[in-house]
């Protein structure tokens, strides 16, 4: 695992959690790796917690696919109208641009906010990791939690979920948001580490600790955590297991013992593995995965 990346996946931090007395009053984004990598689930998990909801039916935000739009709006307006202000202050200009940042941001949340039902708790979420570096510029309160899934898994069930597009398409399209994930903890400034938490998708249907860590993180109690609702979740938007429908859909599907989303990539040919590993390998090692099983964290 990427030396950047391991310390987000244990409880490093956790003193950091423990000391923030606004922690649950902070909004929550969850941002996948890709599409089909377990933001539904994940979120469903969360929202069993009774502080939380999502603001539908804005079931993924997006709200920073074009966030260069508004650091150019920032950037813009205050080199025209906001540096002659501050002649001889250099740094109070930096807060000023600063605070423009957070407050377009702080809009973005009361956006999302007026969709949710009265006295609950922002949980937000998007499957892709676009412009994931701007998140802290916009919202430096709140709190990420990054989702990843096994490389192949995402592609395969992108390909059956979404036609249209090649295995080599998919597989790009992982990498790329792989790095960007990397990119950001390899950036992330020390002044956010106890904002963020890395989880993969495969450890959390593995392990009950690894969700008791995302809980103990969003600065819930997993001994309030209703665990006989949470082994009954589900199955909302798999791209294999539909019930009795034909169509991708996300309306919520009873969650049988033949239900098995890890590992779907296994009837490969050999030629898309070594395409993955080609195009991919390096990410996947970096995110933590093993080619053995694809499904260990290297910790």
């Amino acid at each position: 695992m990427d030396k950047h990346l391991r310390l987000f996946s244990t409880d490093e931090f956790q003193s950091l959690w423990l000391a923030d007395g606004d922690r649950r009053k902070r909004p929550v984004f969850l941002i996948g790796i890709h599409r089909r990598s377990g933001t539904n689930f994940l979120a469903d998990a969360i929202c069993l917690l009774p502080e939380f909801a999502l603001p539908l039916p804005l079931a993924e935000d997006y709200v920073l696919q074009y966030s260069p739009l508004l650091r150019q709006y920032v950037v813009e307006t205050a080199e025209a109208q906001y540096r002659k202000r501050f002649p001889n202050a250099p740094a109070e200009y930096e807060r000023c641009v600063a605070s423009l940042h957070r407050h377009l941001g702080d809009g973005l949340i009361r956006f999302l906010s007026q969709y949710l039902p009265e006295g609950k708790r922002l949980l937000t979420k998007t499957p892709d990791p676009w412009n994931l570096n701007d998140f802290f510029l916009f919202f430096p309160e709140a709190l990420l939690i990054a989702l990843v899934r096994d490389g192949r898994d995402c592609v395969e069930s992108s390909k059956r979920g979404l036609p249209g597009h090649s295995y080599n398409y998919w597989i790009t399209a992982w990498a790329q948001n792989a790095q960007r994930i990397l990119d950001f903890f390899r950036r992330l400034p020390q002044s956010h580490v106890g904002q963020v938490i890395y989880t993969q998708y495969e450890q959390l249907l593995a392990n009950r600790g690894e969700v008791e860590r995302v809980i103990r993180f969003l600065g819930c109690d997993p001994g309030t955590f209703p665990w006989d609702r949470f082994e009954n979740l589900p199955v909302r938007g798999s791209s294999f297991y539909r019930g009795n429908r034909q169509e991708l859909h996300w309306q919520p599907v009873e969650k049988g013992k033949d239900f098995q989303p890890v590992g779907r990539w296994k009837h490969w040919p050999w030629w898309v593995r070594w395409q993955f590993r080609r195009i991919a390998g390096r990410e996947f090692e970096a995110l933590g995965y093993t080619w053995s099983t694809g499904t260990e964290s290297i910790r």
